[in-house]
């Protein structure tokens, strides 16, 4: 362990003495494909990534994996019901009671504009969220452009895979279009120590058209319609796979620019979106009682913003309704001819929301900025069948109305810019978020990492969140340096709890937990950001992180915390060569939380190498790239692997594309 931080250091300051006497005014983001990111916006270069892989290189964001795709995000340990995923503005609600389709399965590089990340106050815009949002925004057409299109198809030798793309834009002075569509095919990936790992392929088609329509300076309209389809997932973790999972997206969007009044920018948008997810283990061996487990979710919503400049204050108001309705049930069928066995996992739960999102941004003084945000959010969700009200009464529970919420957030953070190069910033916010409908109304819903069967907890109270968080930057002459802290008290923590008095529905699960509020808990996070542009050829960045967790009553750290993780990246840029060398190291999870199904894993070591060379033609330009991924082969887990599944070894990618 010491020896790596030695590594780091000597490294560090021989970029510094090496290049410390060079004047540059600012930093010069170098795109390599998924070598360095330095920016939210989504790149060509990008498109070769599947939405996982895009998520895993964020530097501010984790991901739990349970198999080769639909990885589950995670911010700052925090996830599901406790982070809120925004997509072109739509809020999208995974459908299967496993959370093995997140909303964000359903996206495609090629189709977003942005992908970030968004914390504290920053993050209540879009919903009301404990640890952050997710907000993916989709690519529409600049207007006036002509004709742009591009095709690009990738070749993955461990999986022995394919990932191809294209996309076609075009547009005049007042409208354009946008279409984009993805296929990707993979078969059974090998570990570090060649070995299969069962279960791991994965397929999926993506089509998207996103339109404008601007008939003159003040009006704009825009349009979006997505479809896609998975099919035969593959989830080594779980005791289940996939045979479909389906989105359609859909929403019209306005805006009307009237800097001649007291709002400057108005804007609204509704939307629906809809997902169908069906599990089956038919293609598993040795299974006792065969099952197939399909779940549904609808969502409908719109909302309203308003934007207001004056010559001290940027103010904004937001107001957002949305209605989600969740049903999955499960039929396991008699290995001997005897009667099937039903059950309603989500018994058609419907939940109502309506909410108030408030922004004012005062410059005190030219280099001080206090931002103020408050969010109130209204939640009434209900148990409308009938069937799913009786399953409840078995547990003596018994199930009449629905439940009403009060929720929201208030946050409130100074930014102050010491000089051209050197900025902080240090906030405070207050935050409750209702539970989640697996929270208040599941049933026996099968968590293959502790192994329980979990039951819903209608009466169940709000999770409260009370943080301070602090920021230090510095950009100036090639150099970059980010330091970010966040410690996080929560009230009312939501986790499940063993009930020694109900018996266990699915075959060999070890008993039942049943959602509780078990008090207090906390969390701290801690990240740190060091760059420098060498040159104009020549770009160096390492990023450390690490969490660390606590849940008072369980006498256990909380989930997901990330161990000690380095990242390395050098890019070099020789006129139409693009380099990319990346090293990441995990110290592994040393302290899991058992009681919740973690498991302890161990140090791991990671290099990356990619190439990307452009040849111009007389007409647009052609992209020849390679990669090598995990170069060495290594054997790892990651740390919030479920089950300890381990991660793919040596990939080699090669891929070519095309742009005009």
């Amino acid at each position: 362990m010491q020896n790596v931080f030695i590594i780091m250091v000597l490294l560090i300051l021989s970029s510094a003495i090496s290049t410390f006497s060079q004047d540059k005014d600012s930093l010069k983001t170098v795109y390599l494909g998924e070598v360095l990111i330095q920016s939210d916006t989504i790149t060509n270069n990008d498109y070769q990534l599947t939405i996982d892989q895009l998520m895993n290189q964020q530097t501010d964001l984790n991901v739990v994996k349970r198999g080769g795709f639909a990885w589950e995000p995670i911010i700052d340990g925090f996830s599901d019901g406790q982070i809120t995923v925004s997509v072109d503005g739509m809020r999208v609600f995974y459908a299967c009671t496993d959370k093995m389709d997140p909303a964000t399965s359903y996206l495609e590089p090629i189709n977003l504009s942005t992908f970030r990340v968004a914390k504290a106050g920053d993050a209540q815009r879009f919903g009301t969220s404990l640890g952050g949002t997710l907000q993916a925004e989709m690519k529409y057409p600049e207007l006036n452009q002509g004709t742009h299109a591009g095709i690009q198809s990738f070749y993955s030798s461990n999986t022995n895979g394919y990932d191809g793309n294209l996309f076609v834009e075009q547009s005049s002075e007042k409208f354009g279009f946008r279409y984009s569509g993805a296929l990707r095919k993979h078969g059974i990936y090998r570990d570090g120590h060649g070995q299969e790992v069962p279960y791991t392929q994965f397929q999926k088609q993506n089509h998207t058209l996103t339109t404008v329509f601007k008939p003159n300076h003040q009006h704009e309209f825009k349009g979006l319609f997505m479809f896609d389809e998975g099919r035969d997932i593959g989830y080594p973790a779980l005791p289940m796979d996939v045979s479909s999972a389906t989105a359609y997206m859909g929403n019209i969007g306005y805006k009307n620019h009237v800097s001649d009044r007291t709002f400057e920018l108005l804007q609204a948008k509704v939307y629906v979106n809809s997902v169908e997810h069906i599990m089956d283990d038919t293609k598993r061996e040795n299974v006792a009682m065969h099952m197939d487990m399909p779940g549904r979710s609808t969502t409908f919503g719109a909302w309203f913003q308003a934007d207001r400049n004056t010559e001290l204050h940027h103010q904004e108001i937001r107001v957002e309704g949305f209605s989600n309705h969740l049903f999955a049930d499960m039929r396991m069928y008699s290995p001997i001819g005897g009667p099937d066995m039903y059950l309603m996992t989500w018994g058609d739960i419907q939940r109502n929301n309506a909410s108030l999102f408030l922004l004012d941004e005062w410059e005190l003084d030219p280099r001080l900025t206090w931002t103020n945000n408050l969010r109130a959010e209204y939640n009434y969700t209900e148990l409308t069948n009938d069937f799913a009200r009786k399953q409840f009464e078995t547990l003596n529970t018994y199930i009449e109305d629905g439940k009403h919420h009060i929720t929201g957030n208030f946050s409130s953070s100074f930014l102050y810019q010491l000089n051209d190069a050197w900025s902080s910033n240090f906030g405070i916010a207050f935050t409750h978020r209702a539970p989640t409908a697996s929270e208040m109304y599941g049933y026996y819903l099968f968590n293959a990492r502790d192994r329980f069967d979990y039951v819903g907890n209608p009466d169940i109270e709000t999770e409260k969140a009370f943080e301070f968080n602090f920021n230090i930057g510095y950009e100036k002459n090639g150099w970059k340096f980010a330091f970010n802290a966040r410690k996080v008290f929560l009230d009312d923590y939501i986790v499940g709890v063993i009930q020694e008095d109900l018996n266990a529905s699915t075959p060999g699960a070890l008993g039942v937990k049943k959602y509780e509020n078990v008090g207090k808990a906390n969390t701290s996070h801690l990240s740190m950001l060091m760059g420098k542009e060498i040159s104009n050829w020549l770009y160096y960045q390492i990023n450390f992180r690490m969490d660390n967790g606590f849940i008072d009553a369980l006498h256990t750290p909380t989930p997901y915390m990330s161990p000690l993780m380095v990242d390395q990246r050098v890019a070099i840029n020789i006129k139409k060569l693009q380099v990319g060398l990346n090293y990441t190291y995990c110290d592994g999870m040393s302290t899991p939380a058992d009681v919740l199904g973690e498991q302890k894993t161990s140090a791991y070591h990671l290099f990356d190498l990619s190439l990307d060379y452009g040849i111009s033609l007389r007409k647009g330009t052609l992209n020849l790239s390679a990669k090598a991924e995990n170069i060495f082969d290594a054997y790892y887990i990651d740390p919030f692997a479920w089950n300890n599944i381990p991660n793919m070894g040596r990939n080699l990618k090669f891929g070519v594309g095309y742009t005009f």
